[in-house]
């Protein structure tokens, strides 16, 4: 073999090294991605089965609340603020809903309505949605409005008139 056999041997070889290198790294990253992203979907998935024991606990906060005063309630609301906390602190939050524009990513329109809200405003939440660690969890399912009942008779009038 010749020097420059050899020299040119070893530049493939080092090119080489370096491409494997490379594709481990990418490797490496990918497999830290799809990791975080199961354990992401598995944790999402365990919130949405205690999403049940969450709600129930605004119930038991409101009947608990009526109880008279005494340790026994002061003790059950200590633990359900606990409670709650640790949900909300775990990346679990309730959306926003009445008043916000109807959104089809976040909301599952249940009912129309007449209101003094303009159209297609949130004007009830049917069922609360829930956000976990920023993507829907849940989608709300919400009335929203259809505008003003006169507003729609005039609009029900203008088209008759344009077609008379």
């Amino acid at each position: 073999m010749t020097q420059a056999e050899i020299e040119q041997a070893f530049a493939e070889l080092t090119e080489r090294l370096l491409r494997l290198t490379a594709e481990f790294d990418n490797y490496k990253k990918r497999t830290a991605k799809e990791k975080e992203a199961l354990a992401l979907q598995s944790e999402a998935r365990l919130m949405l089965r205690m999403l049940p024991i969450y709600e129930e606990l605004g119930l038991a906060e409101k009947e608990v609340a009526k109880l008279p005063d005494g340790e026994a309630r002061k003790g059950t609301l200590m633990v359900l603020a606990k409670l709650r906390k640790g949900f909300e602190s775990d990346g679990l939050q309730p959306m926003k809903l009445e008043g916000e524009k109807y959104d089809p990513f976040r909301h599952e329109v249940a009912l129309r309505e007449e209101s003094d809200a303009p159209e297609g405003e949130i004007v009830r939440v049917i069922k609360q949605g829930y956000l976990y660690k920023g993507a829907v969890l849940q989608h709300a399912i919400v009335s929203v409005s259809s505008g003003k009942k006169e507003e729609t008779d005039e609009k029900k009038n203008e088209g008759q008139e344009v077609g008379e």
